[in-house]
């Protein structure tokens, strides 16, 4: 009875300190809200997986991966990688939420600050109706902005498109289940934050035309850089439009096929739906997508990665090129995924060349697997997975497969300026005649005051006015000590002896005369007290007697005692060294 009372002990023992181990890396993310903002990468929400023995859980960080350096992505990430701070709310915790496929909402985002929009679950998803919970990317705290132009942020949409042009300090957002959903609600939401102290947002149906939104669920919207003012691409997911049939009972709605393409002009508030052709992707919903651009802007390649058919993870990666509106299929290589498929993540591009897949996954809920990475990248220019990522990776070529379809070369130079069938409506010849410049905005340095996986060292304090000063004084100090130090040398061992010697051999000639002559000529000779000690030796009498040989020997008796005693100028160095926080 003890035996098997002790062996249940240890067993729960085993079981307890396997859950409470102490998490060292990142395993998996799931359904996170994220955002690129200069060189990090910030995300935060939605389900995590780490090595501590725990299933997939939330948590309340923010997380940032810098990418001002290379960073091995061929598994788990280290949590010394990655910088975390408190969300201000548990509510932006997310995590499985009452819609199945998770609440991880999204970041609206400029240049300086992170807008975290929807998948708020709880009190806070009707209490900020007016506001949003906004990160400063600059001097990393958190805030709630209130956001003029009334209750817009729908606080438990979720599964939505999103596009982001951090130029103009514009933010779009539409779909899902609260916005131009099941037909209620038809249009955009477009975010303003170009006035940090005042953003605003408004609801913005068509001017015109039959659309007023693509109607999506788990579908993707990327920014592109036509037309006077940018242009959104829409496509993929659900079409809740209408009920369907492809699924039968328990899911309403069918997928929406990848001919189907959704461009909204934000010059002129018009929806169009394009016809795309090609290798048309198999139908599917919540995968990822990025967009690069060639050299000279002659096209634009919008890759996406990833998907869920029915209930099967796919792996495939397909490219939609425009102005062709053409569908490739992609052979990639190296993908670290095994086939086991991925959804549910999120896309980022650095620079056109790499696009950062952030989370997904085989299973909705799992514990650690080291062999499936949480963070992966693709090599746009030739559709090879990365080991690691590079911040100064080669810039963006065409690929070989994009250009035999449009033609041009690595550089641009694209021959196809519509799509197969030409331009159904005019209108959009003249939007795509035009392209935005591309966003020059220079970043300043982030300053890390978020904690990492490792325990912070404790930064040295910037020393003030009064410290300097003193470190200055002791410098002035210890210099006048050393001079006076090598002035009582020079005296004790060259000049004294001398005397002793001239005053003997005075005594012994019976003569008193040698005696009374200046040690030195007083004709503007330099003093003895004022020779350097490098010149010791040079600057002693040249007659060659018993005398000099002594004094020779005093001089190198003078040169072992200076060992180690300081000019000023190396005084003052030293009192530099020793003060905090100064250059060494």
């Amino acid at each position: 009875m003890h035996a098997l009372s002790l062996a249940l002990l240890c067993s729960f023992q085993v079981r307890y300190h396997a859950a409470a181990a102490a998490a060292t890396q990142l395993c998996g993310i799931l359904d996170q809200r994220s955002a690129l903002v200069g060189d990090r990468l910030y995300f935060s929400s939605g389900n995590y997986t780490f090595n501590d023995n725990l299933p997939s859980h939330s948590t309340s960080s923010l997380y940032v991966l810098p990418l001002d350096k290379v960073i091995d992505v061929s598994g788990p990430i280290p949590l010394s990688e990655l910088e975390t701070s408190p969300l201000p709310s548990q509510e932006l915790a997310g995590g499985m939420g009452p819609i199945s496929g998770g609440a991880g909402g999204t970041y609206l985002f400029d240049h300086t600050a992170l807008y975290a929009y929807g998948g708020i679950i709880g009190g806070d998803a009707n209490g900020t109706e007016n506001g949003l919970w906004t990160y400063n990317t600059t001097n990393e705290t958190w805030g709630l902005t209130i956001v003029e132009g009334g209750g817009l942020s729908y606080g438990e949409a979720t599964e939505g498109v999103w596009a982001i042009d951090p130029s103009q300090s514009l933010s779009f957002y539409t779909g899902g289940w609260t916005i131009a959903y099941n037909n209620t609600n038809n249009g955009l939401v477009k975010f303003d934050s170009s006035d940090p102290a005042k953003p605003q947002w408004n609801f913005v149906t068509a001017l015109s035309g039959d659309m007023q939104g693509p109607n999506m669920l788990k579908g993707s919207m990327q920014f592109v850089r036509k037309g006077q003012a940018g242009i959104l691409v829409a496509f993929g997911g659900y079409n809740t439009t209408q009920r369907g049939t492809q699924f039968g009972p328990g899911w309403d709605w069918d997928q929406r096929p990848f001919d189907e393409i959704f461009v909204y002009d934000i010059f002129s508030n018009v929806w169009y739906l394009v016809e795309a052709t090609g290798d048309l992707p198999p139908l599917r919903t919540e995968f990822c997508s990025g967009v690069s651009a060639a050299a000279d802007d002659s096209s634009f390649q919008i890759t996406i990665h990833g998907d869920q058919f029915y209930t099967t993870k796919l792996d495939d990666t397909y490219v939609l090129t425009l102005p062709a509106f053409e569908w490739i299929k992609v052979r990639v290589a190296n993908n670290p995924d095994g086939g086991a498929g991925r959804n549910r993540h999120k896309c980022s591009m650095w620079q056109d060349s790499q696009m950062i897949v952030a989370g997904g996954g085989p299973e909705e809920s799992e514990y650690c697997n080291m062999s499936y990475p949480p963070i992966k990248v693709l090599d746009t220019s030739n559709y090879v997975w990365q080991t690691h990522f590079e911040p100064d990776h080669e810039a963006y070529s065409v690929p070989g497969v994009v250009r035999r379809v449009i033609g041009g070369s690595s550089k641009g130079g694209s021959t196809v300026t519509s799509p197969k069938r030409g331009w159904k409506d005019p209108a959009l010849g003249e939007i795509f005649s035009h392209t935005l410049a591309r966003d020059t905005y220079v970043y300043p340095d982030t300053p890390n005051t978020s904690t990492t996986g490792e325990p912070a060292s404790t930064p040295t304090p910037e020393p003030d006015t009064q410290s300097k000063t003193g470190a200055i004084a002791g410098g002035v100090v210890g210099g006048v000590v050393g001079l006076a130090l090598i002035a009582a040398g020079v005296w004790w061992f060259l000049v004294r002896p001398r005397q002793r010697r001239r005053s003997a051999e005075g005594d012994q000639d019976g003569s008193s005369a040698y005696r009374d002559k200046p040690e030195l000529p007083s004709d503007g000779a330099t003093r003895a007290d004022e020779l350097d000690s490098r010149d010791i030796v040079t600057q002693l009498p040249t007659k060659t007697d018993t005398a000099e040989l002594e004094d020779h020997r005093y001089a190198a008796e003078l040169a072992a005692a200076m060992q180690g005693v300081q000019s000023p100028v190396e005084l003052e160095a030293e009192q530099n060294r020793r003060v905090p926080g100064r250059p060494v």
